[in-house]
């Protein structure tokens, strides 16, 4: 054996002994444990509405409220379109948590579909929206849509509108809930994280919790339950995927009624589509000032749009994709 093969060997069996051990260390002790699940945001990692709905009726916290739901077969709600586009269409699809699916409103109501309903009154007839939300989604379960449906649907223009339940705070991140629940689907993606020594390490570098993050003042303690890293990461993951079906990925600010909790990720969002060289509209400030002038928002739950706040967000997306051109799509 070559005198410089066995000098490189023996400098790397002290490293495999190390390592080795201390793998087997913490596979033997358990570590890291794994915990109650009453300290995640939502007990599920990974969920999705009933597929084939027909106006459901959902209950709303509304004085008497309650709202219809109808999906397509993969959960998708109206406007309800099969997964194969027709010749000659092409497609709008909004990504986001709960104010992107239209909590609170009827099929009818929701931002995608006056968009769709918007899109044919001016004239673009070849041009249909996919409702790609889902309550309670932040990135963490968007990519996870997108790798197993959404991106089945070959979609022209992707509005990737997660922001909202990205920026909550909660006792663990979205990330470390996968990671210690041992989600079949987050290690596939992220094989390293099999290694406890490489837990071990991103737990010492503060990137993966273990121990829930108290939340005494509400949103004030906690941790983001997709810290902005993650999210950062996250969008440059769903960029790529769009492009690779022949998508135009746009870095969506969905409005809420105030910026809040919300600023961190609308600078991250912006920063990203500088970084990434793609579309970003954010109509937050918009939506402050006309939100002043009347009611947008439901009375009881401010943190969703009603019909007229819906409508007038889906005015505002047309207005944009016309104005960057993006609806000039060819066959």
């Amino acid at each position: 054996m070559n005198r410089n093969v066995k000098r490189l060997l023996f400098s790397i069996v002290p490293f495999v002994v190390v390592f080795g051990g201390t793998e087997l260390a913490l596979r033997v002790t358990g570590w890291p444990p794994t915990v109650d699940q009453e300290g995640f945001a939502h007990k599920a990692i990974f969920w999705r509405v009933d597929g084939n709905l027909e106006g459901e009726v959902v209950p709303h916290k509304e004085v008497n409220g309650s709202f219809r739901v109808s999906t397509n077969a993969d959960g998708l709600r109206v406007p309800r379109h099969d997964r194969e586009k027709a010749a000659g269409m092409h497609r709008v699809m909004t990504l986001g948590c709960s104010t992107t699916y239209g909590w609170g409103v009827d099929d009818n109501e929701s931002y995608p579909a006056r968009l769709e309903s918007r899109l044919k009154a001016a004239g673009h007839d070849d041009w249909e929206v996919i409702n790609g939300g889902q309550p309670g989604y932040s990135s963490q379960q968007g990519l996870r849509l997108w790798d197993e449906v959404l991106s089945h649907y070959a979609p022209d223009i992707v509005m990737i509108g997660y922001v909202v339940q990205d920026a909550r705070k909660a006792a663990y991140s979205d990330k470390s809930q996968a990671i210690l629940q041992n989600d079949a689907h987050f290690l596939k993606q992220n094989v390293l994280y099999r290694w406890k020594s490489y837990l071990a390490l991103r737990v010492l570098l503060g990137e993966v919790q273990v121990r829930a993050k108290e939340r005494p003042n509400g949103d004030d303690g906690g941790v983001y339950r997709v810290p902005p890293q993650d999210f950062a990461d996250n969008l440059r993951r769903l960029v790529k995927d769009v492009r690779a079906v022949g998508g135009v990925p746009v870095l969506f600010g969905y409005p809420l009624e105030r910026e809040g909790y919300t600023a961190t990720h609308r600078a991250i969002l912006a920063a990203a589509a500088e970084e990434l060289g793609v579309p970003h509209f954010d109509p937050q400030p918009e939506m402050e000032r006309a939100s002043q002038q009347q009611r947008l928002y439901f009375e009881k739950d401010r943190g969703h749009a009603n019909a007229r706040g819906n409508d007038l967000i889906a005015k505002w997306v047309l207005e944009y994709l016309e104005g960057e051109g993006l609806l000039a799509a060819e066959d």
